[in-house]
């Protein structure tokens, strides 16, 4: 499987999706946790991604069945939920983001998703069913412990670890670069890779990056919309002066 490389969109505009697919990238994840993204701005959106052919995911604010649905009504390719620490709550998330008989997401055919009704609704359900991503965030000690039960689950599309909610669940903020740290990701990555789950990770540095990929990481969200912009808007004005 080819490492795949993406960035969070934090910004609540199309066009910044739309710059990440025209620069190449394989993915974005448009962050409704931290970025300021209303449920009303991301057909919009994920509008900007089909135009580029990018692949977006929807990082829903929390494992609540009516943001994940939101999240896919509006036609993410899938979503990623965060803060995930048990079995239960894992269980939950791909119940809400999968039709019957993998789960029980809510089922409306006439949303974006299903095309407005102009497809039929078998189809729908078994295109979403096979095709919705559902990704689970292990950022937790306990979500670190509870690794091998939620890799084991039927449904779930993969798993990505967050470095820094990881550090601070050892109570060392933002100290992603420290053992408890990587040694705790190298496992959940172990742990993943033996269930043939994918796992995915957040890198803010290009030596992060390739340090997660010697651990087996298959993705890499590098970096977030808003840092690119600042760092390249204190880059001109460097030159400038």
């Amino acid at each position: 499987m080819p490492t795949r490389f993406g960035v969070f969109c934090e910004l609540p505009c199309p066009e910044s999706v739309e710059i990440i697919g025209h620069a190449g990238w394989d993915f974005v994840i448009i962050d409704c946790e931290h970025g300021a993204i209303s449920s009303a701005m991301l057909p919009g959106m994920l509008r900007a991604a089909d135009a580029v052919k990018l692949s977006a995911i929807v990082r829903v604010a929390s494992n609540d069945a009516a943001q994940i649905q939101l999240a896919l009504d509006a036609g993410a390719a899938g979503v990623q939920i965060p803060q995930i620490g048990n079995v239960a709550a894992a269980r939950a998330a791909i119940s809400a983001s999968k039709f019957y008989p993998q789960g029980m997401r809510g089922l409306n055919p006439f949303v974006r998703a299903g095309k407005f009704s102009a497809e039929p609704v078998t189809e729908f359900l078994e295109r979403s069913n096979k095709q919705t991503s559902v990704v689970l965030q292990l950022e937790s000690r306990e979500g670190f412990e509870a690794a091998v039960d939620i890799a084991a689950l039927e449904g779930l599309g993969g798993i990505f670890i967050g470095p820094y909610d990881l550090s601070q669940s050892f109570g060392i903020p933002g100290q992603t670069s420290d053992a408890r740290v990587l040694n705790a990701g190298a496992e959940i990555i172990r742990i993943a890779t033996a269930a043939g789950v994918p796992v995915s990770v957040y890198a803010g540095t290009p030596q992060a990056a390739r340090q997660w990929l010697a651990m087996g990481a298959q993705a890499i969200c590098y970096g977030v919309d808003t840092v690119f912009l600042m760092n390249s808007m204190r880059d001109a004005l460097r030159d400038l002066r």
